[in-house]
C-alpha cells in the first residue's frame, strides 16, 4: 500500500499502481468490533448521542494513537470519555494508508432505513397520537395501523 506495483490493464498498457482499501460496509455490531469502539458510540465521530448536531472531532487512527501515547488515560477513561476499547486493536492499525474510521460506511438497511423509519418515525407517531388523543383512542388508531400493515400482501421472492 506504499510502493507502486506494475500491473497490466485491460487496454494492454502497463501502469504503476498503489493499492488501497475502499469503503467497508458492515452492520453496526460489526462496526463496533472493527473500529474497537464502545457500543452506542459512533464509529466515525466523537459526538455524544444526545447532541449529534454539534461540532465534534472525527474518530481517526491519529487521535486514537495520541490517546494511547499519552499514558495518562486508563482503560476506564478511554472507555467512558472517548468510547474506545483499549484492549482491541483495529485490523487496519498497521496499514500505511488505511484508517478504519474513514473506511466505515453506514449500513443502509439497518442504520438509515430501519433507524430512521422504524426506530424514529414510528416512535414519534406513537408519541404524537398519545399526546393528541386520549390513551384509548390512540391505542385504537395504532391497532388500525397495525391491521393495515398486517393485511398487506407479502412480496415473496424480493
Amino acid at each position: 500500500m506504499s510502493k507502486p506495483e506494475v500491473a497490466r490493464f485491460s487496454d494492454s498498457h502497463y501502469r504503476r499502481v498503489v493499492y488501497g482499501l475502499g469503503p467497508y460496509i458492515a452492520d453496526y455490531e460489526e462496526q463496533v468490533l472493527l473500529t474497537s469502539i464502545v457500543r452506542r458510540w459512533c464509529p466515525r465521530c466523537l459526538a455524544p448521542r444526545q447532541s449529534l448536531d454539534d461540532d465534534a472531532l472525527c474518530q481517526c487512527e491519529a487521535h486514537r494513537e495520541a490517546l494511547f501515547e499519552e499514558d495518562t488515560f486508563s482503560s476506564t477513561v478511554l472507555w467512558s470519555e472517548f468510547g474506545i476499547v483499549g484492549e482491541v486493536v483495529p485490523f487496519t492499525n498497521d496499514f500505511t494508508r488505511a484508517d478504519i474510521h474513514q473506511l466505515i460506511a453506514p449500513d443502509l438497511l439497518h442504520q438509515i432505513i430501519k433507524g430512521c423509519f422504524k426506530d424514529h418515525l414510528v416512535t414519534w407517531v406513537e408519541k404524537y397520537l398519545h399526546h393528541v388523543h386520549r390513551k384509548r383512542e390512540a391505542e385504537c388508531i395504532m391497532d388500525d395501523i397495525d391491521q393495515c400493515l398486517a393485511a398487506a400482501v407479502p412480496f415473496t421472492g424480493l
